[in-house]
């Protein structure tokens, strides 16, 4: 008989019978892990700044982070300028870094910061729409055709595939 075949009964019998051992070990595992909070744009390590320890002993703060990673990417995927969704990027994250050494600070940072990266992925969103628009224009399509575009571009498998619309004179 094969070692994980005679393992799973004696795993299933350790887990029929609960031990003083056994839920020791469970806690001590989910102790630690619930310990260790870990963010979405950087590593939880000793060498960490301030803003960085805060967050990381944080679960709250940890998951402003995952969400501020999330907005992050929206908007530089959606800018015409990913550059300088980066450099704000970098520009914000070394003011936190500076500035914040309490977890109100760090909280109302990312607060704000998703707020303006949120607002900076619907502005992209609307030159996106303002460029098709504008391009459909130059094209001087029939207005039927034009309306077949649009709702061929609304499809979101078609849009998917299309990819972004620029105009000629940004290429």
């Amino acid at each position: 008989m094969s070692k994980s075949k005679t393992a799973v009964p004696f795993v299933a019998r350790l887990l029929a019978k609960p031990s003083a051992s056994l839920s020791f070990c469970v806690l001590a595992a989910c102790a630690t892990l619930a310990g260790n909070a870990s963010a979405a744009s950087f590593h939880c390590r000793s060498k960490s700044s301030a803003s960085e320890k805060i967050v990381c002993q944080d679960p709250q703060l940890s998951s402003l982070d995952d969400r501020l990673n999330t907005a992050y990417q929206r908007a530089r995927d959606a800018s015409l300028d990913p550059r300088s969704v980066e450099s704000a990027r970098i520009e914000q994250w070394l003011w936190r870094q500076h500035n914040c050494t309490d977890k109100a600070c760090v909280q109302s940072w990312y607060d704000r910061r998703i707020a303006e990266l949120d607002a900076d992925y619907e502005q992209a969103k609307q030159a996106q729409r303002d460029a098709f628009e504008a391009a459909l224009v130059e094209q001087k399509l029939a207005p039927s055709a034009a309306d077949a575009v649009r709702q061929m571009k609304s499809d979101p498998l078609v849009a998917a595939a299309a990819g972004p619309v620029t105009t000629p004179a940004a290429k």
